[in-house]
């Protein structure tokens, strides 16, 4: 997205609009200023990975989850995701990382 983003400031087109940034602070602050084609972004958990790292461990362990009723880990679990837009982007700014 970055490089994307780069490669439309330097053509100098803005003739659409363009979701994405992978919730990098740097794209928040670049949607609430306004002043682009970027216009929206979705807030990326900081615990994904730490969650996905711990699951996996409990499939190879063959274990569950003790506080659900199946004894295995579920096949899929969503976890949320907030679309950011100029409207709200400084409440979630602070989720951003720094790209």
């Amino acid at each position: 997205g970055i490089g994307v983003l780069a490669a439309v400031k330097e053509a100098g087109r803005d003739e659409f609009f363009m979701v994405g940034g992978a919730g990098s602070a740097n794209a928040m602050r670049d949607i609430a200023a306004d002043s682009g084609v970027l216009k929206a972004t979705v807030t990326y958990s900081p615990t994904m990975a730490a969650s996905a790292i711990k699951l996996a461990r409990l499939i190879a362990q063959g274990k569950g989850l003790s506080d659900l009723v199946e004894q295995q880990v579920p096949q899929s679990i969503t976890l949320t995701s907030e679309t950011v837009t100029k409207d709200n982007a400084q409440k979630y700014l602070p989720l951003g990382f720094e790209s």
